[in-house]
């Protein structure tokens, strides 16, 4: 492709808009993923499974997001994934309060939350092809004017996928550098880092691969070798034939600027109208317009030249867009002063000049304010104002300058990071290599120190060796005892026994629903139940999902006497955290019983979960009962309920601090109010994780 430097615009709502169509039209095959979006819409509309839909969602976001109101869009993926306690989508919504922050002209803040995706990303193994944050992010370094930054972000994280992974992500990395180079015309360095993203590209996408030699031979057209740019963009036209997306528009417009260097006009409009015939975005259209019109000035023909300029003046009033890129995109001002200064109407030919001139300092844009100021001063040199023809003399050599001087101190400054970059690859080679010759060494000096040293200490290691499995086996013991009372606890024959009475009740009544439903929940719970008791630990959100039919059971039993209420820490993930099985039940169970059941009114049990210190995990679990003291009271002249839950529970905590020395503990506080009335019980557990 044969676009330089993107810069940045003044005006901070079109941002998005600019970086969307630079997205767009950097894609290999933009036109030929039509089929893929009608496919993305259709299954996002007929899916129920909500972690689906939201990969779904998320995909068609990335990709196809200047199609749409991504407010509403990122807003529903971030309520699926609040739901249903999915980390990838929370953390893809990172990636849309970047772009927020970005629209504000925030720079800074935008990339440091889009940073923050990509780490969060990096943490799930996630590879991130076209159009993902990591692709994205250097255009909001762009805007910001931190191109270096850009350079030294994309070198690290070179170092980081190549010791961590994926792999696949040096892709975008690689392209971010070759794009830096590109930007300050050092071509021979750009190929070179485009080559190496093709070859990655080559291991996972074939849409990467059509992209980069794209790029690779729009970088020998900007370099001036039109051969070996010829030959990339040709084998690039054969694989999409081979393929089937011959229709891919940047292909056609690649080998038309090709023609058009070499003033091949006619077959240079034979490729333009044949990329005419594929674009479908209104931006794309008015660059070809803008294409087969400066073919046509070139061919003499003014009046056809006009036309289309005329069209492509049409939609960049209606789409209000600006100078984007260098190397006249939608600057059709330009080509409008081309026009008027063919037919004799010098006065037009300027106003549209220095029209343009202002666009390019509005945009920033260096090389094109080079450009407009080296025309402005032949054309009114030429022209007979020599004064002013000198004014734009001078600002195009002061231009140079600050150009060159840029240039160089980016070169010097890139040179100086790829430097420190080879240097943490071959660190990284080294220990590498390093760590695999000492494990080498110590296999053997391990193996020959065995043999001497075996005869001698056998004895008193197997002795010590006894002794440890001897105590870890009654640790082990005690507390698989104490796992197999909590299950029998939570299967006490009071609950089994009261739930088959409830069911049978319900049919007796004639409430067939009801009776289904609770049949339902009951049978799934005793299936969760059976299959937490498997595993040591658990995720969080399995034990929540157990306690959730459990107080559904016991609420239908019970008429609706109580309400529960769990409240999640939004820095809580609870998939991510283990704790072991059938640990919060017991006293889930003992508030209903000893602490609601006996209170005249509807109570509450509320169920609060946070981390501290990223360390440990605080679960409060508090009910509005008749309290701990008017509990035994009534228990000791009723025994109506037994529940040896919590006795169990605190045998497993004990046994587990013993085996593990995790620090878990239970706190358990009487809630009254000013004038020493019971309001309550709140147990608070902490544990480890």
């Amino acid at each position: 492709m044969n676009f330089a430097t993107f810069t940045p615009m003044k005006f901070h709502t079109r941002h998005r808009w600019s970086i969307l169509l630079l997205i767009l039209l950097f894609s290999s095959n933009a036109v030929a993923q039509q089929n893929e979006e009608a496919y993305l819409r259709q299954q996002i509309a007929i899916e129920t499974n909500d972690t689906t839909r939201i990969k779904l969602m998320v995909r068609y976001g990335l990709v196809y997001g200047q199609f749409l109101d991504q407010k509403k869009w990122y807003g529903e993926i971030k309520k699926l994934s609040v739901k249903n306690h999915y980390s990838p989508g929370l953390i893809y919504y990172r990636f849309y309060e970047g772009l927020e922050l970005s629209d504000q002209g925030k720079y800074d803040e935008a990339i440091a939350k889009v940073k923050s995706c990509i780490d969060g990303l990096d943490s799930l193994g996630i590879v991130q092809p076209f159009a993902y944050p990591l692709y994205y992010i250097r255009y909001i370094y762009w805007l910001a004017g931190k191109q270096l930054e850009m350079f030294r972000y994309y070198s690290d994280k070179i170092v980081y996928y190549k010791r961590y992974g994926p792999i696949e992500n040096t892709a975008d990395c690689y392209h971010g550098l070759g794009r830096y180079y590109q930007s300050h015309a050092d071509y021979d360095k750009a190929i070179g880092y485009f080559m190496r993203a093709l070859d990655v590209c080559k291991t996972f996408d074939p849409q990467g691969v059509t992209n980069e030699k794209l790029n690779i031979g729009g970088m020998y057209l900007e370099w001036g070798n039109l051969d070996k740019a010829e030959e990339y963009q040709v084998s690039n036209l054969k694989d999409l034939i081979r393929s089937n997306e011959v229709s891919n528009t940047d292909v056609y417009d690649a080998l038309g600027n090709i023609c058009f260097e070499r003033h091949d006009y006619k077959r240079a409009k034979d490729y333009y109208f044949k990329g005419k015939q594929c674009y479908t975005h209104p931006l794309l259209k008015a660059r070809n317009l803008v294409n087969i019109a400066k073919v046509y000035l070139n061919l003499g023909a003014n009046d056809s030249a006009l036309f289309y300029l005329e069209s492509a003046e049409k939609i960049h009033q209606k789409e209000k867009s600006g100078i984007i890129f260098a190397y006249n995109f939608t600057d059709v001002d330009f080509f409008f002063y081309r026009y008027y200064a063919a037919t004799g109407n010098g006065k037009l030919a300027l106003q549209h000049l220095e029209t343009v001139m202002k666009q390019a300092q509005i945009s920033g844009n260096i090389p094109l304010m080079l450009k407009y100021s080296n025309e402005l001063h032949s054309f009114l040199l030429k022209n007979g104002d020599s004064l002013q023809s000198l004014q734009y003399l001078i600002q195009y050599n002061v231009l140079r300058d600050s150009l060159d001087k840029m240039n160089t101190q980016a070169r010097i400054a890139g040179f100086e990071i790829e430097q420190q970059q080879q240097a943490k690859e071959n660190e990284i080679e080294h220990l590498q290599v390093q760590k695999k010759e000492q494990r080498n060494y110590s296999l053997i000096g391990g193996a020959f120190l065995l043999l001497i040293v075996m005869a001698v200490i056998s004895l008193i290691l197997y002795r010590r060796k006894r002794d440890k499995e001897q105590l870890t086996s009654d640790f082990k013991n005690q507390l698989a005892k104490a796992e197999t009372k909590a299950l029998r606890a939570q299967m006490n024959p009071h609950f089994i026994f009261n739930s088959l009475n409830s069911i049978n009740n319900f049919v007796t009544d004639q409430k067939h629903e009801v009776a289904s439903d609770y049949l339902l929940k009951f049978s799934k719970l005793i299936r969760l139940i059976l299959d937490n008791s498997r595993s040591e630990t658990i995720p969080l959100d399995k034990e929540l999902e157990t306690l959730q039919l459990y107080v559904q059971l016991e609420s239908i039993r019970f008429e609706n006497h109580f309400k529960y209420v769990v409240n999640i820490a939004e820095n809580t993930s609870t998939g991510s955290i283990m704790i072991p099985p059938m640990l919060l039940q017991p006293f889930i169970e003992n508030a209903i019983w000893h602490g609601l059941m006996q209170k005249r009114t509807k109570g509450t049990i509320k169920v609060d979960i946070r981390t501290e210190n990223e360390k440990f995990l605080n679960i409060s679990i508090t009910d509005d009962g008749i309290g701990r003291e008017k509990a035994a009271e009534m228990k000791s002249k009723s025994a109506t309920h037994r529940s040896h839950g919590l006795k169990v529970t605190s045998e497993r905590i004990d046994m587990m601090n013993k085996l593990n020395s995790s620090g878990a503990k239970v706190n358990i506080f009487d809630l009254k109010d000013e004038q020493g009335n019971t309001m309550g019980t709140r147990v608070e557990l902490i544990i480890p994780f």
